[in-house]
């Protein structure tokens, strides 16, 4: 459920969901499981049994479920809803799909004719603006009146806390970072060893770099290493990234940066260690020629094709494209990306909350847990396009292996630079922590456009755009 937020980006990846009544991966939903065997089948029957005699005992009630996403996520969040009702069989979900170029648009007007949707995706920016208006149950709230689930059940980066003191109004969608993809085909006939997939032993920048210039070839087949490289006929490029926010935040991360200063105070974007990551990523570009600028990239329809059309050797992008490549079969890797100061993994999503104007919280509730739990859409996360939220679908190997292994959306590598990655070393996106986040980075990352072109340099834009953004900065949230 990858969110970018618009400009912010796209996530990318860039919503979901938060946690189950008798639901949750190991609570009441691990009886119903079915793993292949007949004792899990006999006991969903009874299970089944139970929740028929129990819908006489309530009145009907409908939900109103909004979401944004492709085909196949589209039909995996019906499928998880029709799941939830054959377990509440008096409770019907209407899974409303909107596109997410429409989805602020719509749910905006909805929300003004007083027809919201029970509970949903919401893109961050949004999200903030209306929490604002109280517009969110308070998930506290619901945690505290549960005695099945609690916080900690949860990955620790992915609440979206509000302005007022104990108020989370979201929760991240799915489990998503960035690391680096790479064609094992491409790797073999250059000769070059793949990325390693652990973060202790990331590629320095310079030994990434150099990777990337052996795995560039122009019209001749000549590579970016050679004297006699033509960078301006280029057919296979070293590496592909994207611009947004996402992306971009990630290597700033790994350089020591922020988007804000640690207090909340003062925007720092325009500092050392931002300053550097992002010229770096602009100089792969125009000073090493390894990578599209963002005029070639138009022509390549998403990272994933950059990758299974053999245009880009390797691409640093998010988990969520595992979807795609796996879907195609791709012959491809996975390593930890390259490190400067360090490597860690940036936790992003788009938001999932529960809106205050439904008439049935409690019901609302169990669909949202239900559907934080990935044995009620096992399809989404064994496809390749979520991780969990819950900690222990990265612990416990009986319920890892029914994602994460065996299946070609999960090849070499997952595990160490996502899953494991994700769970130990985790750093959280701005957008969980910095308030007016939405305008904050839509202007920061507009005016980053001729960096990427190579007509200024990292340092003189964010030293020209940092007194118009300062008025903006408004703090960070509560944690």
């Amino acid at each position: 459920m990858k969110s970018k937020t618009k400009k912010l980006g796209k996530t990318s990846m860039a919503a979901l969901l938060a946690l189950s009544l008798g639901v949750m991966a190991g609570c009441s939903t691990a009886g119903t499981k079915d793993n292949g065997g007949g004792a899990a089948t006999k006991q969903t029957g009874s299970s089944t049994e139970k929740a028929g005699s129990d819908s006489a005992k309530h009145e009907p009630v409908t939900l109103k479920y909004t979401l944004w996403g492709s085909p196949q996520e589209k039909k995996a969040m019906e499928d998880a809803t029709k799941k939830f009702t054959e377990k509440y069989p008096w409770i019907t979900v209407n899974a409303i799909h909107i596109p997410e170029a429409d989805y602020d648009a719509k749910i905006t007007a909805m929300v003004a004719a007083n027809e919201a949707p029970d509970a949903g995706y919401i893109h961050g920016e949004l999200g903030e603006a209306w929490q604002k208006e109280d517009k969110f149950i308070n998930f506290n709230d619901m945690f505290a009146q549960d005695k099945d689930v609690k916080k900690s059940d949860f990955l620790d980066y992915i609440w979206f806390n509000g302005t007022k003191p104990n108020y989370t109004w979201g929760i991240s969608g799915a489990g998503e970072t960035f690391a680096l993809f790479y064609n094992k085909d491409l790797f073999k006939t250059a000769g070059v060893e793949a990325p390693p997939t652990k973060a202790d032993n990331a590629w320095t920048w310079d030994q990434f770099v150099d990777t990337a210039k052996k795995l560039t070839l122009d019209k001749n087949g000549k590579n970016a290493a050679d004297p006699a490289f033509d960078p301006n006929n280029i057919k296979q490029f070293g590496v592909s990234f994207e611009n947004w926010y996402g992306p971009v935040m990630a290597h700033v991360f790994n350089n020591g940066g922020d988007i804000v200063s640690e207090d909340g105070k003062t925007f720092a974007l325009d500092k050392p260690e931002a300053v550097e990551a992002i010229q770096r990523l602009a100089d792969l570009i125009n000073v090493h020629h390894v990578a599209p600028n963002p005029v070639q990239a138009k022509s390549i329809p998403s990272q994933a094709v950059a990758l299974q059309s053999k245009l880009a050797a390797m691409t640093m992008h998010g988990q969520w494209i595992n979807l795609d490549l796996g879907a195609a079969k791709v012959n491809y890797g996975i390593g930890v990306l390259p490190k400067m100061k360090r490597s860690v993994a940036m936790g992003i999503s788009g938001a999932n909350v529960m809106f205050k104007s439904t008439k049935h919280p409690q019901e609302t509730w169990m669909l949202t847990k239900f559907l934080a739990d990935p044995a009620g859409a096992i399809d989404l996360y064994k496809g390749g396009l979520w991780m969990p939220t819950l900690k222990k679908w990265y612990t416990d190997p009986s319920l890892v292996s029914q994602w994460a292994e065996n299946n070609p959306a999960h090849p070499e590598g997952f595990k160490d630079a996502f899953m494991n990655n994700l769970l130990n070393n985790n750093v959280p996106a701005p957008v969980y922590y910095m308030q007016n986040f939405g305008k904050i980075s839509s202007m920061a990352f507009t005016a980053l456009d001729p960096v990427w072109m190579g007509k200024q340099t990292a340092a003189q834009t964010m030293k020209d755009i940092a007194p118009k953004i300062q008025p903006e900065i408004q703090g960070k949230y509560q944690k």
